[in-house]
């Protein structure tokens, strides 16, 4: 053992920024170290709910130190989604985490990979052990961050000065804190990459069509959303006019309605589905989320598109994940009434279009059942696949470079708690909604993940094939290398997309280069703004 060796494998990591010192730990399944739950942003609470963030400038406790070893406290989790967080929650949850190879220095100018989570905008959160860094932080330094979510993160009430986009807002000043700080981990603050998926997606790609943002970020991924059509904030009114009533304030009355929140939330934070309104995308459930402000989001971002070279696309099955939620074992004899009710609650009186474009009798040789076939396509295509489209066609007609894919490959390990590692139901779902994640972040073992970084208790024992960490490897390469070099830089040729070819890459058991499909797009964007 060369001199000095021991020492080095148990040195406790650590980083000095100019609120003092953050101590961090190393990662149990790999050499990388990782600091959690840092602020950086002042606790949103009292007068700054509701508010728009501001830098957390304040000296790391006491002493000047913060042991960033245990997991963050999630934001307040609304609704019933299945991706909301078990653990602590606290409106004091403004924070990010940090996961940083072994051998980064402040010499190191290592590109930076920072992530969005999903989960609807109203829950989530960075101690999800599905989106531990610890894999990925190979060749670079990837940061998860937390952000305000439901009406903490986006109640608008224009009459009471309360504007909206908090979350949105606080994703912004994570990514300035990654700008000022991410030097002293050894990362380049030119060289960062956002990253999102699924409700992460849409604010991504909201955050890339704003005017600063090209001084901040130098590239992006959007995973499985894109371009949605945001409500203004006089429409979003219809939606959370309801929801201050709930507090027993009026419309104009801010200081109301900061008051009251907190005891009604401990009460009842779940209530909020029963608001059943036009702005929820007709069962969708995106009911919270950007608004057209005039300010922050000057208008709506498919007109202007990315202003950052973007990697733009969705998974083959994104919708099988939401049929399975609903109907589980159910779903093999989804009938032709439901499968009504499905279109009449999603989309009203245009329910009969949708028919005639996704007739049942067109899914006949489903090997589940017609029902669930046709829903899943419409989910994925509406959800998904189509804003994916917009986004793309946004981003080309700027004249930024844009490279478009397909996640078409079947994990064959279960990659998140709640979903049961059976071969059966894995095929059932597909290549599905969130399916790509543990590829993007290199988790190849221990599947599924539970717990901590630091922990090996709890995880699971799938390992993915030999074929499936070539996948893992391609991806993670080619979101690292458009955080360095603003193009997915790989050994395989990804030709960039635009509209007259529709090119792009179809991740399946192999890579290849195809064309790919969005025939179902036009009917969607026609009756997009009407849905």
């Amino acid at each position: 053992m060369r001199p000095g060796t021991f020492f080095a494998i148990f040195t406790t990591p650590s980083v000095r920024l100019l609120n003092g010192t953050i101590t961090g730990s190393r990662c149990a399944y790999s050499e990388a170290n990782f600091y959690l739950a840092i602020p950086y942003a002042r606790p949103p609470i009292g007068e700054f709910r509701f508010a728009a963030p501001s830098i957390f400038n304040a000296k790391y406790g006491d002493d000047g130190s913060l042991n960033a070893t245990l997991p963050a406290a999630s934001c307040p989790q609304f609704g019933s989604s299945s991706f909301a967080e078990s653990g602590v929650q606290s409106e004091d949850c403004l924070t990010l985490d940090v996961y940083v190879p072994p051998c980064a220095s402040i010499q190191s100018k290592l590109p930076v990979k920072v992530r969005l989570y999903g989960g609807f905008n109203e829950a989530g959160g960075i101690s999800d052990a599905t989106y531990n860094g610890c894999f990925s932080a190979k060749d670079s330094i990837v940061v998860t961050v937390n952000y305000r979510l439901g009406p903490l993160g986006y109640l608008s009430v224009k009459k009471a000065g309360l504007m909206g986009n908090y979350g949105l807002q606080d994703q912004l000043l994570a990514l300035k804190w990654v700008q000022s700080n991410i030097n002293a981990f050894g990362g380049d603050p030119n060289k960062i990459l956002l990253f999102g998926q699924s409700a992460g997606a849409p604010d991504t790609f909201a955050l890339g069509t704003i005017r600063e943002i090209e001084s901040i970020i130098s590239a992006a991924a959007i995973q499985s959303g894109g371009s949605r059509t945001l409500p203004t904030i006089d429409e979003a009114e219809n939606f959370t006019s309801k929801f201050v009533e709930l507090l027993n304030c009026t419309v104009f009355d801010a200081q109301c309605i900061r008051e009251r929140f907190p005891p009604w939330y401990r009460q009842d934070p779940m209530c909020l589905p029963a608001l059943d309104t036009n702005q929820q995308n007709n069962g969708f459930g995106y009911g919270w989320g950007p608004v057209v402000d005039g300010t922050f989001i000057e208008e709506q971002p498919e007109k202007i598109g990315m202003r950052v070279p973007s990697i733009i696309g969705n998974n083959a099955n994104d919708g099988t994940l939401f049929v399975l939620a609903q109907y589980g074992a159910a779903l093999t004899n989804i009938t032709e009434s439901q499968y009504q009710e499905f279109l009449l609650y999603s989309f009203g009186t245009l329910a009969s279009n949708v028919s005639t474009r996704y007739p049942l009798s067109k899914y006949n040789s489903s090997v589940i059942s017609p029902g669930f076939s046709a829903m899943s396509d419409i989910i994925t295509d509406y959800g998904y696949r189509c804003p994916t489209f917009r986004a793309l066609k946004a981003t080309e007609a700027r004249g930024v470079n844009v490279w478009a894919y397909n996640f078409n490959h079947t994990p064959t390990c279960s990659w998140y708690q709640a979903i049961p590692n059976d071969p059966e139901i894995l095929q059932l779902l597909g290549p599905t909604h969130t399916a790509e994640i543990p590829y993007v972040f290199g988790l190849t073992n221990h599947l599924p993940l539970s717990g901590s970084p630091s922990s090996r208790s709890g995880n699971g024992n799938c390992s993915f094939d030999n074929a499936e960490i070539v996948i893992s490897q391609f991806m993670e390469h080619a979101w690292t290398t458009m955080a360095n070099d603003k193009r997915p830089t790989l050994t395989h040729v990804w030709p960039k997309w635009n509209r007259n070819s529709y090119t792009g890459i179809q991740i399946k058991d192999l890579i290849e280069i195809s064309e790919m499909d969005y025939r179902n797009c036009a009917f969607w964007d026609n009756i997009s703004g009407r849905v």
